[in-house]
C-alpha cells in the first residue's frame, strides 16, 4: 500500500488570476447618445412557398420586422417552426392537413443596393441584405410592424386568397378554398396550436424594393418626426 497522501483537485483560479475578458451588454442598434434605435425590416423565402405559389401564379414572401440584432434568427426560428407548412382550416384534426413539401427550408432572402430607384431616406439604411430604419427609443418596434403591415396589407396573401381571382386559382391548383397556410406550434403544457400564418405578401424583394422603401418612408414619417419634437 503506497503512503503517499491523495493529490489535492486543481484549484479553479480566482478573479484577480483570470484573464476575464470585460462583459458588455451594449446593443449595436441601440444608439443613447442620439436617443434613437435601429429596427430591422427583413424578407425572407422558402422552397415551401416557392412549392405552393407556383400553381397559383403569384410571388410569395414574409416580411418582417425585427429588434434583433440579426435577423438570421428569425429565419432559424422560421425552420424550427416550420412556418406555413401545413394547409387547410385551422380547425381541422393534424391528420387531415395537407403539409407544403420542403415548408421548413426558409432562408434570408436580401435586399440588394442595385435595385434601390435613388438614394435611401434620411434614417434609413441596407445592411447585409436588410434594411434598418432609425427611430427614438419612445417609437417600439411594435409601432413599426404594425405600420409596415398596414402598408404592406392590400398585397398580403390573405387578401389575394378571399378575392374572386384567388378563389379561382385555389381551385385551379386543386387547394381546398378555405384553406390557409397554417403554423404548427408545439406547446409544452398543452396540446399544439395550429394558427393561420401571417406576414406573407405578393412581393419581389428585388423588383419590388424601391415602391418598399418609398411606402416605407411615407409609412413611418410620423414616427421619425417624434424625434424631432426636442428641436
Amino acid at each position: 500500500m503506497s503512503n503517499s497522501s491523495p493529490k489535492k483537485a486543481p484549484s479553479c483560479p480566482s478573479s484577480s488570476e483570470a484573464d476575464l475578458a470585460p462583459l458588455t451588454t451594449r446593443n449595436p442598434l441601440v444608439n443613447p447618445a442620439k436617443g434613437t434605435h435601429r429596427v430591422i425590416v427583413y424578407a425572407a423565402g422558402s422552397r415551401g412557398l416557392i412549392n405552393f405559389a407556383r400553381p397559383l401564379g403569384i410571388p410569395l414572401y414574409k416580411i418582417g420586422v425585427t429588434s434583433s440584432q440579426d435577423p438570421q434568427r428569425r429565419v432559424e426560428d422560421l425552420r424550427r417552426k416550420g412556418y406555413a407548412a401545413l394547409w387547410g382550416r385551422p380547425g381541422q384534426p393534424m391528420d387531415q392537413l395537407t403539409r407544403i413539401p420542403q415548408g421548413h427550408e426558409w432562408c434570408l432572402s436580401p435586399f440588394r443596393m442595385q435595385d434601390l430607384e435613388g438614394a435611401l431616406p434620411a434614417g434609413f439604411s441596407l445592411v447585409d441584405g436588410h434594411l434598418e430604419i432609425e427611430v427614438p427609443f419612445k417609437v417600439t418596434v411594435e409601432a413599426i410592424d404594425r405600420a409596415v403591415h398596414a402598408l404592406l396589407a392590400r398585397r398580403s396573401l390573405e387578401h389575394f386568397l378571399k378575392s374572386d381571382e384567388g378563389q379561382k386559382r385555389l381551385v385551379q391548383a386543386g387547394l381546398d378554398p378555405s384553406g390557409q397556410l397554417l403554423t404548427r406550434y408545439t406547446l409544452m403544457t398543452r396540446i399544439d396550436r395550429i394558427s393561420a400564418v401571417e406576414e406573407l405578401y405578393l412581393i419581389r424583394p428585388q423588383r419590388d424594393l424601391g415602391k418598399l422603401v418609398r411606402g416605407l418612408s411615407l409609412a413611418l414619417a410620423p414616427f421619425m418626426a417624434q424625434g424631432r419634437e426636442r428641436a
